[in-house]
């Protein structure tokens, strides 16, 4: 493929700000993404690694996670969040003026992206593809008290939980809870001091305090009080699912055990370590029950945590989209680039692939991760897995030379030993 590095194109603000890093001889199709954040270079690199050609990538401005990389070309929108429809009529005219005959396929990096894009399908032409629900099916999946109901219903373990609308903790909700939005997407914007992803609370009055601290900061929806399902990072794990939209068959399972998670207030419920894992037919079962359930198609990934009591994995919630810690999936195997493409883009025919190869997917250094696991049965295995070469970091790839992004993903790894003392892991 020929690789032309090209030069910097300053427009007026009618237009997007564009650098094209990448021209290649040909293409089939244009993948395009919105944002910037690991998951979305992770969703670029599987689809250069399947299929050798770069990605549209649409942003507010260049960021980390894709900084000097060879493998997208950037649009970058400074206002891509205040005016969203109008940037994407500015791209898709782009792109269908310099690629009018190509198939376009558009993917959302974060929840506020898979809304938006779904909320605003009619900006895309009927030959851009779009692989997302509709809204209605978005709204029912990602809310989290009707996640629950549907747990109930069809008997999918899931946490004890009260769902409120109003900020005022249940009577009965006592000990140890964890508290957080119902409706992540009008949650996950808002900026105010002593925000989190997630509250784990010591008791009730430090739940009844969340509570309050998250209306005020200007969140509008009902609220999800949990019981706090005491367990390990390695207790947790992640399931990634892809329901073809074509014959509502599912085609792709992947679980990964979480051997490291964010505990920083920012980072909570980020995994910064995941294990790639066989033989759980029984997890497997209960996603596909949930993807059913909800009529979902596409990718979705689910948050579990084993609960001992139980003696078994309980659901968190459904993502409606690859998670940023996808690349877990394809580093074991299971390139998530086929199913958009092979699948939903083309409807060709794909088997189900519920087994993965044993890989590891770290973003921290080999001796801050040793350390970490000194204690844990798990170090013997990443050790082989180390050896092997049976491990990656999604935004460590061989095919990028730029020296600046090598220092930057240098400096990431580096600064964990910072974030996690900090956060009191280390």
């Amino acid at each position: 493929m020929l690789m032309i590095k090209g030069l910097v194109i300053l427009l007026c603000r009618t237009t997007p700000i564009v650098r094209r890093v990448n021209m290649e001889v040909e293409r089939q199709f244009i993948p395009v993404i919105l944002g910037g954040n690991r998951g979305a270079y992770s969703l670029a690199r599987a689809m250069h690694e399947a299929y050798q050609i770069p990605s549209e990538l649409a942003l507010k401005a260049e960021v980390g996670p894709v900084m000097d990389s060879q493998i997208v070309n950037y649009h970058f929108y400074p206002d891509i969040r205040e005016n969203f429809e109008t940037c994407m009529n500015d791209l898709v005219r782009e792109l269908e003026d310099k690629y009018p005959n190509l198939k376009k396929i558009v993917f959302g990096s974060e929840d506020w992206y898979v809304e938006h894009i779904i909320q605003y399908r009619k900006v895309f032409p009927d030959k851009w593809t779009v692989p997302y629900v509709d809204m209605s099916t978005l709204k029912k999946a990602v809310d989290k008290a009707r996640f629950y109901e549907m747990c109930e219903k069809i008997g999918v373990a899931y946490p004890k939980t009260w769902t409120v609308k109003e900020p005022i903790l249940p009577k009965d909700a006592k000990g140890r809870l964890v508290v957080k939005p119902a409706i992540t997407p009008s949650y996950q914007n808002l900026k105010f001091k002593g925000k989190a992803k997630v509250y784990f609370c010591e008791n009730a009055e430090e739940a009844q305090n969340c509570l309050t601290l998250m209306r005020n900061g200007g969140y509008p929806d009902a609220f999800i009080i949990q019981e706090w399902i005491e367990g390990s990072d390695s207790d947790q794990a992640v399931v990634t699912c892809y329901r073809s939209i074509h014959d509502c068959q599912v085609k792709l399972l992947s679980f990964g055990r979480i051997l490291v998670e964010d505990h920083s207030k920012g980072g909570v419920g980020n995994h910064l370590v995941v294990l790639t894992e066989n033989d759980h037919s029984d997890v497997f079962e209960q996603v596909k029950k949930l993807m059913e359930a909800f009529d979902f198609t596409g990718f979705a990934n689910f948050d579990l945590i084993y609960d001992k009591k139980r003696g078994e994995f309980v659901f968190f919630e459904l993502n409606p989209r690859l998670g940023v810690s996808n690349y877990y999936v394809t580093a074991g195997g299971q390139n998530v680039a086929r199913y958009y493409i092979e699948d939903y883009l083309y409807n060709r025919p794909v088997e189900l692939s519920a087994q993965t190869t044993p890989h590891l997917f770290t973003l921290l250094p080999k001796a801050l991760l040793l350390y970490l696991l000194r204690n844990s049965g798990a170090k013997r295995l990443v050790k082989m897995l180390y050896k092997n070469g049976d491990v990656s970091h999604p935004l460590d790839y061989k095919y990028e030379s730029s020296a600046k992004r090598k220092r930057y993903v240098f400096l990431s790894k580096i600064n964990f030993y910072r974030k996690l003392f900090k956060a009191h892991q280390i």
